[in-house]
């Protein structure tokens, strides 16, 4: 086997490991939701990420989800009483309280009126993938940055990153500081070419190999984070089956459902295909959700109407 090879079968390895052992960063936040003008057009942000002229969904975070940088290039959906919107967290909003979120006015009326100019939202972490299509990513060197002071940042990320290593002489890897506006920096430098490896959010590592020190364009890694199946908790109503084959009752219903089938497993998904809840259970509390119209889905994709009054 040739290096190239070993190379290669190594870093599958590590990564099959690390996947298995991935958590569901998946917490509804709650808050009030606002907007501004925006950092588009340029790396205005605090994050100090480009962002595209006319690109206007993105947002900046509260100073505690924000987190010292570590919620930057991370995406949010945010819902309100309009609807939902998927942003990329570009910036920090200082004044802001723990759970809000300031966003653009263009993503704000996604999900409120305008008028209203302050309204209360919830939200929750989510995979990049629907924004970056396909994209990988990308490493960029501060302008600066040398073998004896090197700051680093990561773009085009599907979740947001925890750390970032680098490998020393002795095969060990030394943690690197974060600082507040989105730079891992190493005040003693890292020896160019360099190995890094960096930890998402959910807990999986990439290592990036012979990453040389480049300040005039960005290095494509090629690579990119996965989400777990489990996290992906979402599905697409068309395309199932609606059935009347099972019974519920009573439905129409304000609190508890019954299901008289004899089921292994169900999901209650919403109108978007959102799963809200699964399990075996033959009761379903639904009193804490909105009235609409809701789906069980049962084996087989067997799918029975449910509303909720």
């Amino acid at each position: 086997m040739n290096s190239h090879n070993y190379i290669f079968c190594f870093l599958a390895v590590i990564m099959i490991m690390k996947i298995s052992a991935q958590e569901c960063n998946d917490t509804v936040h709650t808050g009030e939701g606002t907007f501004y003008d925006g950092v588009a057009g340029g790396t205005f942000g605090n994050c100090s990420l480009p962002v595209g002229v006319g690109d206007y969904m993105h947002c900046a975070l509260n100073n505690f989800d924000y987190d010292g940088s570590n919620g930057c290039g991370a995406c949010i959906e945010v819902t309100g009483a309009k609807g939902s919107v998927i942003l990329n967290v570009v910036d920090r909003c200082p004044e802001c309280a723990s759970g809000d979120v300031d966003m653009t006015m263009e993503a704000f009326e996604m999900i409120a009126e305008v008028i209203d100019g302050r309204v209360p939202i919830s939200w929750k972490f989510v995979p990049c993938e629907t924004i970056l299509t396909n994209e990988t990513i990308k490493i960029n060197f501060k302008e600066g940055s040398t073998e004896f002071w090197t700051a680093i940042q990561f773009r085009n990320i599907n979740h947001a990153i925890s750390k970032m290593e680098y490998r020393l002489p002795d095969n060990t890897w030394k943690n690197t500081n974060r600082e507040l506006f989105n730079f891992f920096i190493e005040t003693s430098g890292i020896p160019s070419p360099m190995n890094l490896r960096v930890t998402s959010i959910l807990g999986e590592e990439l290592i990036f190999e012979n990453i040389a020190l480049n300040l005039n364009e960005d290095f494509d890694t090629g690579l990119q984070f996965s989400t777990p199946e489990e996290c992906n908790q979402e599905l697409s109503i068309p395309e199932v089956d609606i059935t009347e084959a099972t019974i519920l009752y009573p439905n129409p219903t304000s609190d508890i459902i019954h299901i008289t089938k004899n089921t292994k497993k169900w999901k209650l998904v919403n109108n978007a295909g959102k799963i809200l809840d699964q399990g075996s259970r033959k009761e379903i509390d639904i009193s804490s959700y909105s009235n609409g119209i809701y789906y069980l889905i049962l084996e087989k994709k067997k799918v029975i109407k449910l509303v909720k009054h």
